[in-house]
């Protein structure tokens, strides 16, 4: 704690920026957690959908394979970043 009173006091930081950052990384934090488990909750109920024989669900997966099973039957390399083949 001291280290970073000194801190403040050496760069010239006021304490309502201290506390502004801190807000905002722990807001950035919270951000983060929530949207892991939104994008988790998805997937997992994608999976379910798949495991459960979800005729549309398996349709749905198969189209969007596609390109990709296409890219590597060329003999390509799919680029995921990217979204497409080379």
């Amino acid at each position: 704690m001291t280290a970073i009173l000194g801190a403040i006091k050496l760069f010239g930081v006021g304490k309502s920026l201290l506390s502004a950052g801190i807000l905002l990384l722990a807001l950035g934090t919270m951000y983060a957690v929530w949207h892991h488990k939104i994008y988790q909750r998805g997937y997992d109920r994608a999976l379910a959908d798949i495991a459960a024989e979800d005729k549309a669900a398996i349709a749905g997966a198969t189209a969007l394979r596609r390109p990709l099973v296409a890219c590597r039957e060329r003999g390509g390399v799919w680029i995921q970043s990217e979204g497409k083949c080379q």
